[in-house]
Order: structure tokens, then C-alpha cells, then sequence
């Protein structure tokens, strides 16, 4: 009897202990989401513009036949790299998506 005593209690205090712990190993719903880095993309096409007070380019490439322009932000560490671009040169722009901006990484000639 006494045996069967000390079962039963450690029957109960074992899930009683250990319960809180597998509750929370589980992600919070609160808890923020971590974004995954932003993968790099390329892009070649002919340089139609630089701004460079704005820190822009304007890339023309082409899309289903049909040419499409594409501005892009230029990164802190590329700005200095378009004073060698002049309009009319093959580019080739490596950049990542944020929202609905695009910006520019790098820039080399094509």
C-alpha cells in the first residue's frame, strides 16, 4: 500500500513539474517575426539616367518586348561608383526589394 502511495504522488507531481515547461516551448503569438534576410537580385539593362543629389538610377531593360524603365535607390557604398556610368551604358545593378523600393547594392558595366 505504501508503495502504491508513493506511485501515485510522483504520478501526479512528474506532469505537475514538467507540464510548465513543454507549455512553454512553443513560439509565442506575441513574439515578434523574424524576417529572413533580403536576397540580392540582378538586373542588366541600358543606364537611362543617375541623379546623383537624389541618389538614383533609371535602368531601361525589356520586359515580354517591351521596354520598361526601373528606378533604383542607390546604396551609401555604390554611390560612389556612378560617376564612371554616363546614359546609354550597359549596367548591371544587383539590388534587394524593401516594400516597393528597390536598392541598388552594386553597380558594374555589363
Amino acid at each position: 500500500m505504501r508503495t502504491f502511495k508513493c506511485l501515485l504522488v510522483a504520478a501526479v507531481a512528474i506532469p505537475a513539474v514538467a507540464g510548465p515547461a513543454f507549455a512553454q516551448s512553443g513560439k509565442s503569438a506575441t513574439s515578434p517575426a523574424i524576417t529572413p534576410a533580403a536576397a540580392s537580385k540582378s538586373l542588366a539593362g541600358e543606364l537611362v539616367a543617375v541623379d546623383h543629389a537624389a541618389k538614383t538610377v533609371t535602368v531601361k531593360h525589356i520586359v515580354d518586348k517591351k521596354p520598361v524603365q526601373i528606378t533604383f535607390s542607390v546604396e551609401e557604398s555604390a554611390v560612389a561608383t556612378l560617376a564612371q556610368f554616363k546614359p546609354g551604358d550597359q549596367i548591371m545593378v544587383t539590388y534587394v526589394e524593401m516594400g516597393d523600393k528597390r536598392v541598388a547594392k552594386s553597380i558594374v558595366k555589363a
